[in-house]
């Protein structure tokens, strides 16, 4: 193993090859796709997260977000005059508009992820969404998950501290973490509780006295339904508080200078980092420290980190290649740039898909997120991904569908020759080459780690009982399916 006053320091350049491309590839975004490794080969790692992250792109908001917001609002001025039974209605019809206005926001996020234009930056945004955890189950809000998100995009270029801030006194984290009942004499200390171990600093680097006070620091905040943040001085515990040793009459925002101020702040998200892109395993303190060294003396700054962090002689290590198990969410968006395929513009088809694999989009379990890793794979949700795969290798049945499917699936066609299923003359032709060499051209195309030899096993004794397209599916269903294509 490299050493921790190595391990940080750039890769040399001699070390740069096409397998640290597909690395770097399998990392970054949701696919290995072969014209991607070449092209991040040819730019190297520097120039590579240069392209990636110099310009952030905004998710524009889904049609259906912009209606429900004009209607909900309209509703919500008719619900000041109108009897008991009206209420109960328009509240009801409000649940229901908020409900596809989440499937629809659902659709178009893994259409806006699946450009490879933005699957580095949408995978940095699902890790910091991982960290500062919210939910659609809890917040009840598509409209207040969808600015929450474009927070985070918003800070991707700043500093850490920054973006804490921000995401603090959003609506969405307002209502997750009950911050809008924390008043003065009253205070409620989830908010504070999951600051310091969830978001900053981690368990056992802060006392139950630290949490006591922070509660009292961020009492005064509320949040109305139309998702309008608010400070009342008067709901403030403005008193004298202790955090950390130190003494003052604190708010939220010095609550997070505090908290920054604290060793442990500068592990913390590198330590987080490295779970979500490195290694499951936890790294320990005498690795991570050179890193939090290097991002503290930079204020904290979320580029500097990735920059450091995937341009690192440890990222590159031998160890570390091919040892993560994919999310329900990049096998399904790898599958989608693997074939160049597009997001089917349905809930059915897509949502629903990432659900029954384990990853609801925007709801994760509890607090602290998903846990990932072995826990993507169990019986249930390996079987969910094989039917994932299925499902892109039939053609879609026009009767299947209800007319909103129908209607959004014309819309999608107009704009061009686009793909929701894999051709069936790709599928023919596929069942036409030698097995040992469509076994290599695949694991070439597909796997972070490109050895063909189990599959070359497998596809001769296909070779052996089918033929033709079914021969075609029965190849690309081994292949999808493999241990290979669960890691990257």
């Amino acid at each position: 193993m490299i050493s921790p006053n190595n391990a940080w320091k750039p890769l040399p350049e001699t070390a740069w090859n096409n397998a640290a491309a597909r690395h770097l590839a399998s990392r970054l975004g949701y696919s290995v796709n072969p014209r991607m490794v070449r092209q991040i080969e040819e730019n190297g790692p520097l120039r590579t997260l240069q392209t990636f992250f110099a310009r952030i792109h905004p998710q524009p908001a889904p049609e259906e977000l912009a209606s429900m917001r004009s209607e909900v609002m309209g509703m919500t001025r008719q619900m000041q005059d109108a009897g008991e039974l009206e209420k109960r209605q328009m509240r009801q019809e409000i649940q229901r508009l908020n409900r596809q206005a989440y499937s629809d926001y659902a659709v178009d996020w893994y259409a806006f992820a699946r450009n490879p234009r933005n699957s580095a930056q949408e995978k940095l945004v699902q890790f910091f969404q991982d960290v500062w955890v919210v939910s659609y189950q809890s917040v009840k809000s598509t409209n207040q998950l969808f600015e929450y998100q474009n927070t985070i995009r918003r800070n991707l270029g700043k500093s850490y501290p920054e973006m804490c801030k921000a995401l603090a006194v959003t609506p969405a984290m307002i209502r997750y973490l009950n911050l809008d009942q924390n008043r003065r004499g009253s205070p409620n200390e989830n908010f504070a509780r999951e600051l310091f171990e969830l978001f900053t600093l981690g368990e056992g680097n802060y006392t139950e006295q630290d949490i006591k006070e922070a509660a009292r620091a961020t009492t005064g905040y509320t949040a109305n339904q139309a998702g309008r943040v608010s400070f009342a001085e008067s709901r403030h515990d403005s008193g004298r508080k202790t955090i950390f040793g130190k003494s003052g009459k604190f708010n939220l925002e010095q609550v997070l200078d505090l908290a920054f101020e604290q060793p442990a702040a500068a592990r913390f998200l590198p330590r987080e980092l490295a779970k979500f892109y490195l290694t499951e395993e936890n790294l320990d303190d005498d690795m991570i420290q050179p890193l939090a060294d290097i991002w503290s003396a930079s204020g904290f700054s979320i580029p500097q980190l990735v920059s450091t962090f995937f341009t690192s002689r440890i990222f590159y290590q031998e160890a570390f290649r091919g040892n993560l198990i994919k999310s329900p969410t990049q096998y399904y968006l790898g599958l989608l740039q693997d074939f160049n395929l597009e997001v089917f513009p349905s809930a059915r088809r897509c949502v629903n898909q990432a659900r029954t694999m384990g990853q609801q989009f925007f709801n994760p379990p509890n607090v602290r997120g998903w846990v990932g890793g072995r826990h993507w794979i169990n019986s249930a949700t390996l079987s969910a991904r094989r039917s994932t795969v299925e499902s892109l290798l039939n053609p879609i049945q026009p009767k299947s569908l209800n007319a909103d499917e129908q209607m959004a699936m014309e819309r999608v066609l107009e704009s061009g020759d686009v793909n929701f299923t894999i051709p069936q003359d790709q599928l023919m032709a596929m069942s036409k080459v030698p097995p040992d060499v469509l076994a290599k051209r695949l694991a070439d195309k597909l796997y972070a780690n490109p050895d063909p030899s189990h599959l070359q096993d497998v596809f001769r004794k296909l070779e052996q009982s089918k033929s033709g397209r079914s021969l075609g599916i029965a190849y690309l269903t081994a292949a999808l399916t493999a241990p290979a294509y669960h890691l990257c």
